[in-house]
């Protein structure tokens, strides 16, 4: 969660999805340029990094391209919190992009690959050459030939120009809505219009996809990598997005394809990779250096910096702002750029972020003018948490029932507990009181006793399991399938001696 508090807008919490699939979640005004592929959870958290100084290398390109890659690239930077820098890896992603070019259908093309310090999985790229993967992704990965598939896969949208299609798409859509609305006078059939042009650029998009994976995996094999690669990587990508779902009590389904999701579900992205990776000419050295692979990431930060606050396990700690709190038995919580939310196994939901209310508004005054906006607000009590003055109130919404709990920080910061419930009996509301009351200052000693989780590579030594190196994972709950899912094992697969695979350590 972000140290700004932003200013209290309207409660949109109840509009969730109960699959969460590994998806793309930017900004509105970067959206529709946007070619984004791999997908990850909806966190966008991450330390606030300088960002990458260097010239981009588009040469080649069109004007009309590198003008609106440059005026995205800063926007890109900012919404995944700043650029991840390591000499290293970066130089060894440039010659692996470098590779790939030479081996493509468009040689004289050059790219620019930028390292989000971002702990979702998501690699996407920008028209002009410009290609992005989040430290989450290359944390997934596994191999050479792994990370080359995704670049290549990024190449293809950039050479293919779909980033370019998908806005002329838009654009003709949102056109082709308000002539329905000018001419007819009838909003809701401008509406209904609108949503048909999206349901076909959605479509478009998903065909895309489709297309950059076979593009890419014909590129990468002629470059020498392993086509297998693009195909372990999307089933590693399933197992963390199964995983994901699971630890947020979310309900996982791997075919669903939502009418306006703008990629294929991933089984459907796994057979058309097997498919063509079967097709593709082989030899017996096509490159799949996972050592080699693995030394790069070793020591890379994995999951949310301090800076930006963390979860372990139930409980999430800022050490920058020194608070903490801890989610009743049963949540699964997330850290977002904006909040850090709760989903429980029966479908509630707890959020808790921060706003700016003035010192001279009193809580009961903020809480009965603005908890949940368009809510009727009821039972306001004062109360104190942990010495600090606090109160709750009660919001009927539409659909939705919520518990606020408005906490005094410092100056103007407000913390607030919002409980969104179907069903907003006692024990939900007891669930919000103990959320709140769990909230802390922490002491500057044990802000700086925080350490942030980090990749660590190990060699498997003799005698040791899957479940015996599973144990070192820094986690309270689900080590073992994390483990897997790092390390793209499935419940079948053994480890042996002198094997190399990554675990989570602080």
């Amino acid at each position: 969660m972000s140290t700004n508090a932003p200013r209290s807008d309207r409660f949109a919490l109840a509009r969730r999805a109960r699959t969460r699939a590994l998806a793309v979640g930017l900004i509105a005004g970067v959206a529709l340029v946007l070619a984004a592929c791999a997908g990850g959870n909806l966190s966008d958290g991450g330390l606030l990094a300088s960002a990458r100084t260097a010239a981009p290398r588009n040469a080649g390109f069109n004007q009309r391209e590198i003008n609106l890659g440059r005026r995205e690239h800063p926007k890109i930077v900012k919404a995944f919190g700043g650029t991840y820098a390591d000499p290293a890896l970066q130089a060894y992603l440039d010659q692996t992009t470098d590779r790939l070019a030479r081996a493509s259908d468009r040689p004289e093309l050059s790219y620019t690959v930028t390292v989000l310090n971002s702990p979702t999985i998501n690699a996407f790229s920008l028209p002009g050459g410009y290609i992005y993967v989040t430290r989450g992704l290359l944390a997934l990965s596994n191999d050479s030939a792994e990370i080359a598939n995704v670049l290549a896969h990024e190449m293809a949208h950039i050479t293919a120009r779909h980033a370019l299609a998908r806005e002329e798409q838009a654009n003709s859509a949102a056109v082709m809505s308000q002539v329905v609305t000018d001419v007819i006078r009838d909003p809701e059939a401008g509406q209904a219009a609108l949503a048909l042009s999206r349901g076909r650029l959605a479509q478009f998009s998903r065909q895309q996809e489709l297309d950059a994976d076979v593009t890419g995996i014909r590129n990468a094999a002629r470059a020498g990598y392993d086509p297998d690669g693009a195909i372990d990587f999307l089933r590693a990508l399933e197992r963390q997005t199964e995983l994901q779902s699971k630890t947020l009590n979310q309900i996982y389904d791997a075919g669903r394809v939502d009418i306006f999701s703008s990629h294929p579900a991933t089984p459907q992205r796994i057979l058309a990779a097997e498919r063509e990776a079967m097709q593709v000419t082989r030899n017996p050295n096509m490159e799949r250096d996972r050592d080699g692979y693995l030394a790069i990431i070793d020591g890379l930060p994995y999951g949310d910096d301090p800076r930006e606050g963390f979860v372990q396990g139930r409980t999430f700690i800022h050490p920058e702002l020194g608070i903490t709190f801890t989610l009743p038995e049963g949540y699964g919580l997330e850290n977002t750029s904006q909040a850090v939310v709760g989903f429980s196994e029966a479908g509630d939901i707890i959020r808790f972020d921060a706003v700016a209310v003035p010192s001279t508004v009193s809580l009961a005054d903020y809480l009965a003018a603005d908890a949940v906006r368009g809510g009727q607000v009821t039972d306001i009590t004062p109360m104190t948490v942990n010495g600090l003055p606090a109160a709750t109130a009660t919001v009927g919404g539409d659909g939705w029932d919520f518990k606020v709990a408005a906490i005094r920080g410092d100056g103007n910061r407000v913390y607030r507990f919002i409980l969104a419930s179907r069903t907003l009996a006692q024990a939900r509301e007891d669930e919000l009181l103990e959320a709140a009351r769990s909230f802390r200052r922490i002491p500057p000693e044990e802000a700086r006793a925080v350490r942030p989780q980090r990749i660590d590579i190990v060699t498997v030594r003799p005698g040791e399991t899957v479940e015996y190196v599973s144990r070192q994972m820094a986690f309270e709950d689900h080590r073992l399938e994390r483990f897997r899912a790092l390390n793209g094992l499935t419940p079948a697969d053994r480890v042996r001696p002198g094997q190399k695979v990554k675990v989570v350590v602080r």
